[in-house]
């Protein structure tokens, strides 16, 4: 039977099921195509940044060229149940990819290791030096530091002192991410110190001598600055507090050296006399803020001092073991300074 020998109707019947069978392959064809990758060897660093939502995405993945259709796509990740799940992030995506598989990848959070840098900042720096030592390691420039440890605002939202960050910047060994801000990192720095031991049960302030957080770290300060070795901090905390309690100047050498911004190891009786409100050898009680931050140890050691001792004064012994001689009065501590200076065979 020829196509010629039917009816009207039945050419018409067998030319739309022709049409609807060239359609669906169209369609199929198209389905496939969008699909597939764009292909080539073509790597994206793709980012999908926070708060964006699945169409985007997907728009951003049309635009780089990572995906034939975003329609198509769109669809898939509403069928693949994908489309609230994308999480942010950076990717590598390969133009290899099809688009169920970059939908997958980008579901996971299977992101690019972010790349970082190292910073350890030692017990007993100032401010200076640790934005110093911030701006070295992390390769910043130290006046996005500076800007932001002035910034009242940051000041008032860590519930730091009049004072500011000095005192504050936590002893650590800090591992950043290359993304974060001077002002994330030092928040994270003042945050950790809080961890450590604001929010340690056992450095509670009950019982203690000081009445806040603030003196504790002001003293811890001192301490930090004036011992060596990590078993004499209590007592050194302890002659301290002594020394506060009978209403006795501090007359810490640390202090001094603050006040003149030299850490000089001798100093001179100029020096003694220098007019500044660190200067403990003129002024009473506690300095205004911190000399430097403290460590661990040296906070540990404000906290919880040497209970049995009541000596008021203390020098070094001016060898390699870092310790120093104690005295309860005066005049036995003018015979250890003399002991030190004619150097005096001194047993550990």
């Amino acid at each position: 039977m020829t196509p010629e020998s039917l009816g009207k109707p039945a050419r018409v019947a067998i030319w739309s099921i022709s049409v609807l069978l060239l359609l669906l392959a169209a369609g199929f064809a198209l389905l496939r195509w969008c699909g597939s990758p764009p292909g080539g060897d073509r790597v994206v660093c793709f980012t999908v940044e926070r708060g964006w939502g699945g169409r985007e995405v997907i728009s951003a993945l049309a635009d780089s060229g990572l995906i034939r259709c975003s329609w198509f796509t769109l669809w898939r990740a509403n069928g693949l149940g994908l489309l609230g799940s994308l999480q942010a992030g950076t990717y590598s995506l390969s133009a290899s990819l099809s688009p169920d598989s970059i939908l997958h990848l980008i579901a996971s959070g299977s992101v690019v290791p972010e790349p970082t840098h190292w910073v350890t900042l030692p017990e007993g720096l100032t401010l200076e030096q640790s934005i110093r030592r911030l701006s070295q390691s992390l390769e910043r420039d130290s006046t996005l530091f500076h800007s932001q440890t002035l910034d009242e605002e940051l000041i008032e939202h860590l519930g730091l002192p009049a004072t500011g960050f000095e005192g504050y910047l936590f002893p650590e060994t800090y591992e950043f991410a290359d993304s974060l801000s001077a002002r994330e990192i030092l928040i994270r720095i003042v945050e950790t110190g809080y961890s450590r031991w604001m929010d340690d049960p056992g450095l509670s302030l009950e019982g203690s001598p000081l009445s806040s957080a603030e003196e504790v770290v002001i003293l811890a300060s001192i301490v930090e600055r004036e011992g060596r070795v990590d078993s004499e901090r209590p007592r050194i905390a302890r002659v301290f507090l002594n020394r506060l309690e009978r209403g006795m100047r501090l007359e810490s050498c640390a202090t001094v050296q603050y006040a003149i911004g030299e850490a000089r190891e001798e100093l001179r009786y100029s020096d003694l006399r220098v007019e500044h409100l660190y200067n403990t050898y003129i002024h009473a009680g506690l300095p205004p803020g911190p000399i430097c931050s403290p460590g661990i140890s040296s906070i540990v050691a404000t906290i919880h001092p040497d209970s049995a001792s009541g000596e008021l004064y203390f020098v070094s012994r001016g060898d390699s073991t870092g310790l120093h001689l104690f005295a309860r009065t005066h005049t036995e501590h003018l015979r250890n300074v003399r002991l030190v200076q004619d150097g005096g065979r001194l047993e550990p």
